[in-house]
């Protein structure tokens, strides 16, 4: 297997969007989609293009299996979290018109207890691998390249958010060093989000 780490672009915003689509699930649908999947694709696309967005090409890493796209990583340090998550703001009008704009944003205030990196921590915001493509070998080369981008800033602690019931990618985690930190249960909130809640797992470098 020929595999290719290299930076993403501006021009991979198609396959990054639906990368990044799959590693949200139905969680992201409800939360960025409002129900609609073809609408948190649209604003995963608009983002992956923008800078100074979590979802951004600057702040991703992309995976090429002979010349063709099979996995991203998505990672940046906790002290950014707030600033880029903000910055989703920037085009909210432009994706989702007035009202949506506005159930997004309640959304998202439902959420807001969620704290998902401290500034000491390095976050794997997303980690995805196209199906075709998975046990070869690719989500691990990813994680460990977030962890070299961790170490090269200076940082110890390389932290992700899991869902709660996804036993696969757990087991990536903790083959590779992640154990779990923390558990975030949404109770209440989870038939709204379509998701139980998330661990939280860290990795000392």
């Amino acid at each position: 297997m020929s595999l290719l780490i290299r930076p993403a672009r501006v021009e991979d915003s198609a396959v990054g969007a639906a990368l990044l689509a799959e590693t949200t699930g139905k969680f992201g649908v409800e939360v960025l989609g409002l129900g609609r999947a073809e609408l948190q694709l649209k604003a995963l696309q608009v983002w992956f293009k923008e800078k100074g967005n979590r979802f951004s090409h600057e702040v991703s890493t992309l995976a090429e299996k002979d010349g063709l796209v099979v996995g991203l990583l998505l990672a940046f340090r906790g002290a950014k979290l707030n600033a880029l998550t903000l910055g989703c703001g920037r085009r909210i009008f432009h994706i989702y018109g007035i009202p949506g704009a506005i159930r997004m944003m309640s959304r998202n205030i439902a959420l807001a207890n969620n704290h998902e990196a401290e500034k000491d921590e390095y976050l794997v915001a997303h980690l995805a691998v196209e199906e075709r493509s998975r046990r070869q070998g690719i989500g691990g080369a990813l994680l460990e390249k977030a962890a070299q981008q961790a170490g090269m800033l200076g940082f110890r602690k390389l932290v992700l958010e899991v869902e709660i019931g996804n036993d696969r990618a757990i087991a990536l985690y903790r083959k590779t060093g992640f154990e779990k930190i923390a558990t975030v249960y949404f109770n209440d909130k989870q038939g709204r989000f379509k998701c139980p809640g998330f661990h939280k797992m860290l990795k000392y470098l």
